[in-house]
């Protein structure tokens, strides 16, 4: 539960991100990976500095410096308001000068935990929807990442890669290309089979290749997608949609989350002319 406390008028939450996950992974381990430098660096940030106490200060950075100043990294920093070992990990600090609220609770669950996180003290202004959405859809997608990495990736560490395109088409078309067999048999697999309710199983297949078997792990229809891909080096897709039917296009946005060891290779998937690919596709049918 959070502290009910009061330590600022910020903290009057009309709307708060909380998601559940089952993990396949001790209490022990889970506790671990959320508050060890090492292992936070291997599923969540680039880097983290952290003083591991009460009133502690923390420090994590999300994406790594380049010569570009135009993309310089996140950087998060607050400090820790409670630890309960193997059970729950509590952290305070500022999005866009508003002081929040973050839970991670613990619960031992069959054979492993089941890990709830709790993000606090977002007002319900109009204009903090978009910020809001892209936090809640965050941490529905690091949940999925962590319980990839506890349960199949092990010894691994997580790499992103982006691609970014505007298609000719409306929300709700492009949602069905990427949760429906005949829309991923017409640009991205030569066979395929997908139920795209949360659970759902996913069945990639391509001649001469490796098929792909996984699971969706989140579906927001017409907006948001979180798929997992899970071979030997397991992996998340994750898409956006921002638009609807009612404009001549959306913006997608596709996040290939990797797993790999480290100093290997990471097995890429060929997006960029598949997506040209439903580009195309979507486009024709379009204007059909």
């Amino acid at each position: 539960m959070l502290d009910d406390q009061p330590f600022g008028l910020s903290l009057e939450p009309d709307r708060v991100s909380r998601h559940s996950l089952g993990i396949h992974a001790s209490p022990a381990e889970v506790y671990r990976a959320l508050t060890d430098a090492a292992d936070l660096q291997c599923w969540f940030v680039t880097e983290a500095a952290i003083e591991l106490r009460p009133g502690g200060p923390f420090r994590w950075v999300f994406g790594r410096a380049t010569d570009d100043p135009s993309q310089p990294p996140l950087v998060t920093a607050g400090q820790f308001v409670a630890l309960v070992k193997q059970e729950s990990v509590r952290l305070r600090f500022a999005i866009e000068d508003l002081e929040t609220e973050l839970e991670f609770r613990i619960d031992p669950w069959r054979d492993g935990a089941v890990l709830t996180v709790t993000h606090a003290g977002f007002p319900g202004d109009e204009e903090w929807d978009e910020t809001f959405r892209a936090i809640d859809r965050g941490w529905q997608t690091e949940l999925h990442v962590l319980k990839v990495y506890l349960e199949r990736g092990r010894g691994m560490t997580r790499s992103t890669e982006r691609h970014v395109r505007r298609i000719e088409a409306g929300a709700e078309d492009v949602f069905d290309s990427f949760t429906s067999k005949p829309g991923l048999e017409g640009w991205l697999a030569d066979r395929a089979a997908v139920d795209a309710t949360p659970g759902g199983d996913l069945l990639l297949e391509w001649n001469g290749k490796e098929a792909v078997r996984g699971h969706c792990a989140v579906s927001d229809p017409d907006r948001f997608l979180l798929l997992t891909w899970e071979g030997e080096r397991p992996s998340l897709v994750r898409v956006h949609i921002d638009g609807d039917d009612e404009t001549t296009g959306v913006d997608l946005t596709l996040d290939h989350i990797l797993f790999a060891p480290a100093r290997e290779p990471v097995a890429r998937h060929d997006w960029e002319p598949a997506l040209d690919r439903l580009a195309a596709l979507l486009r024709l049918g379009r204007t059909a």
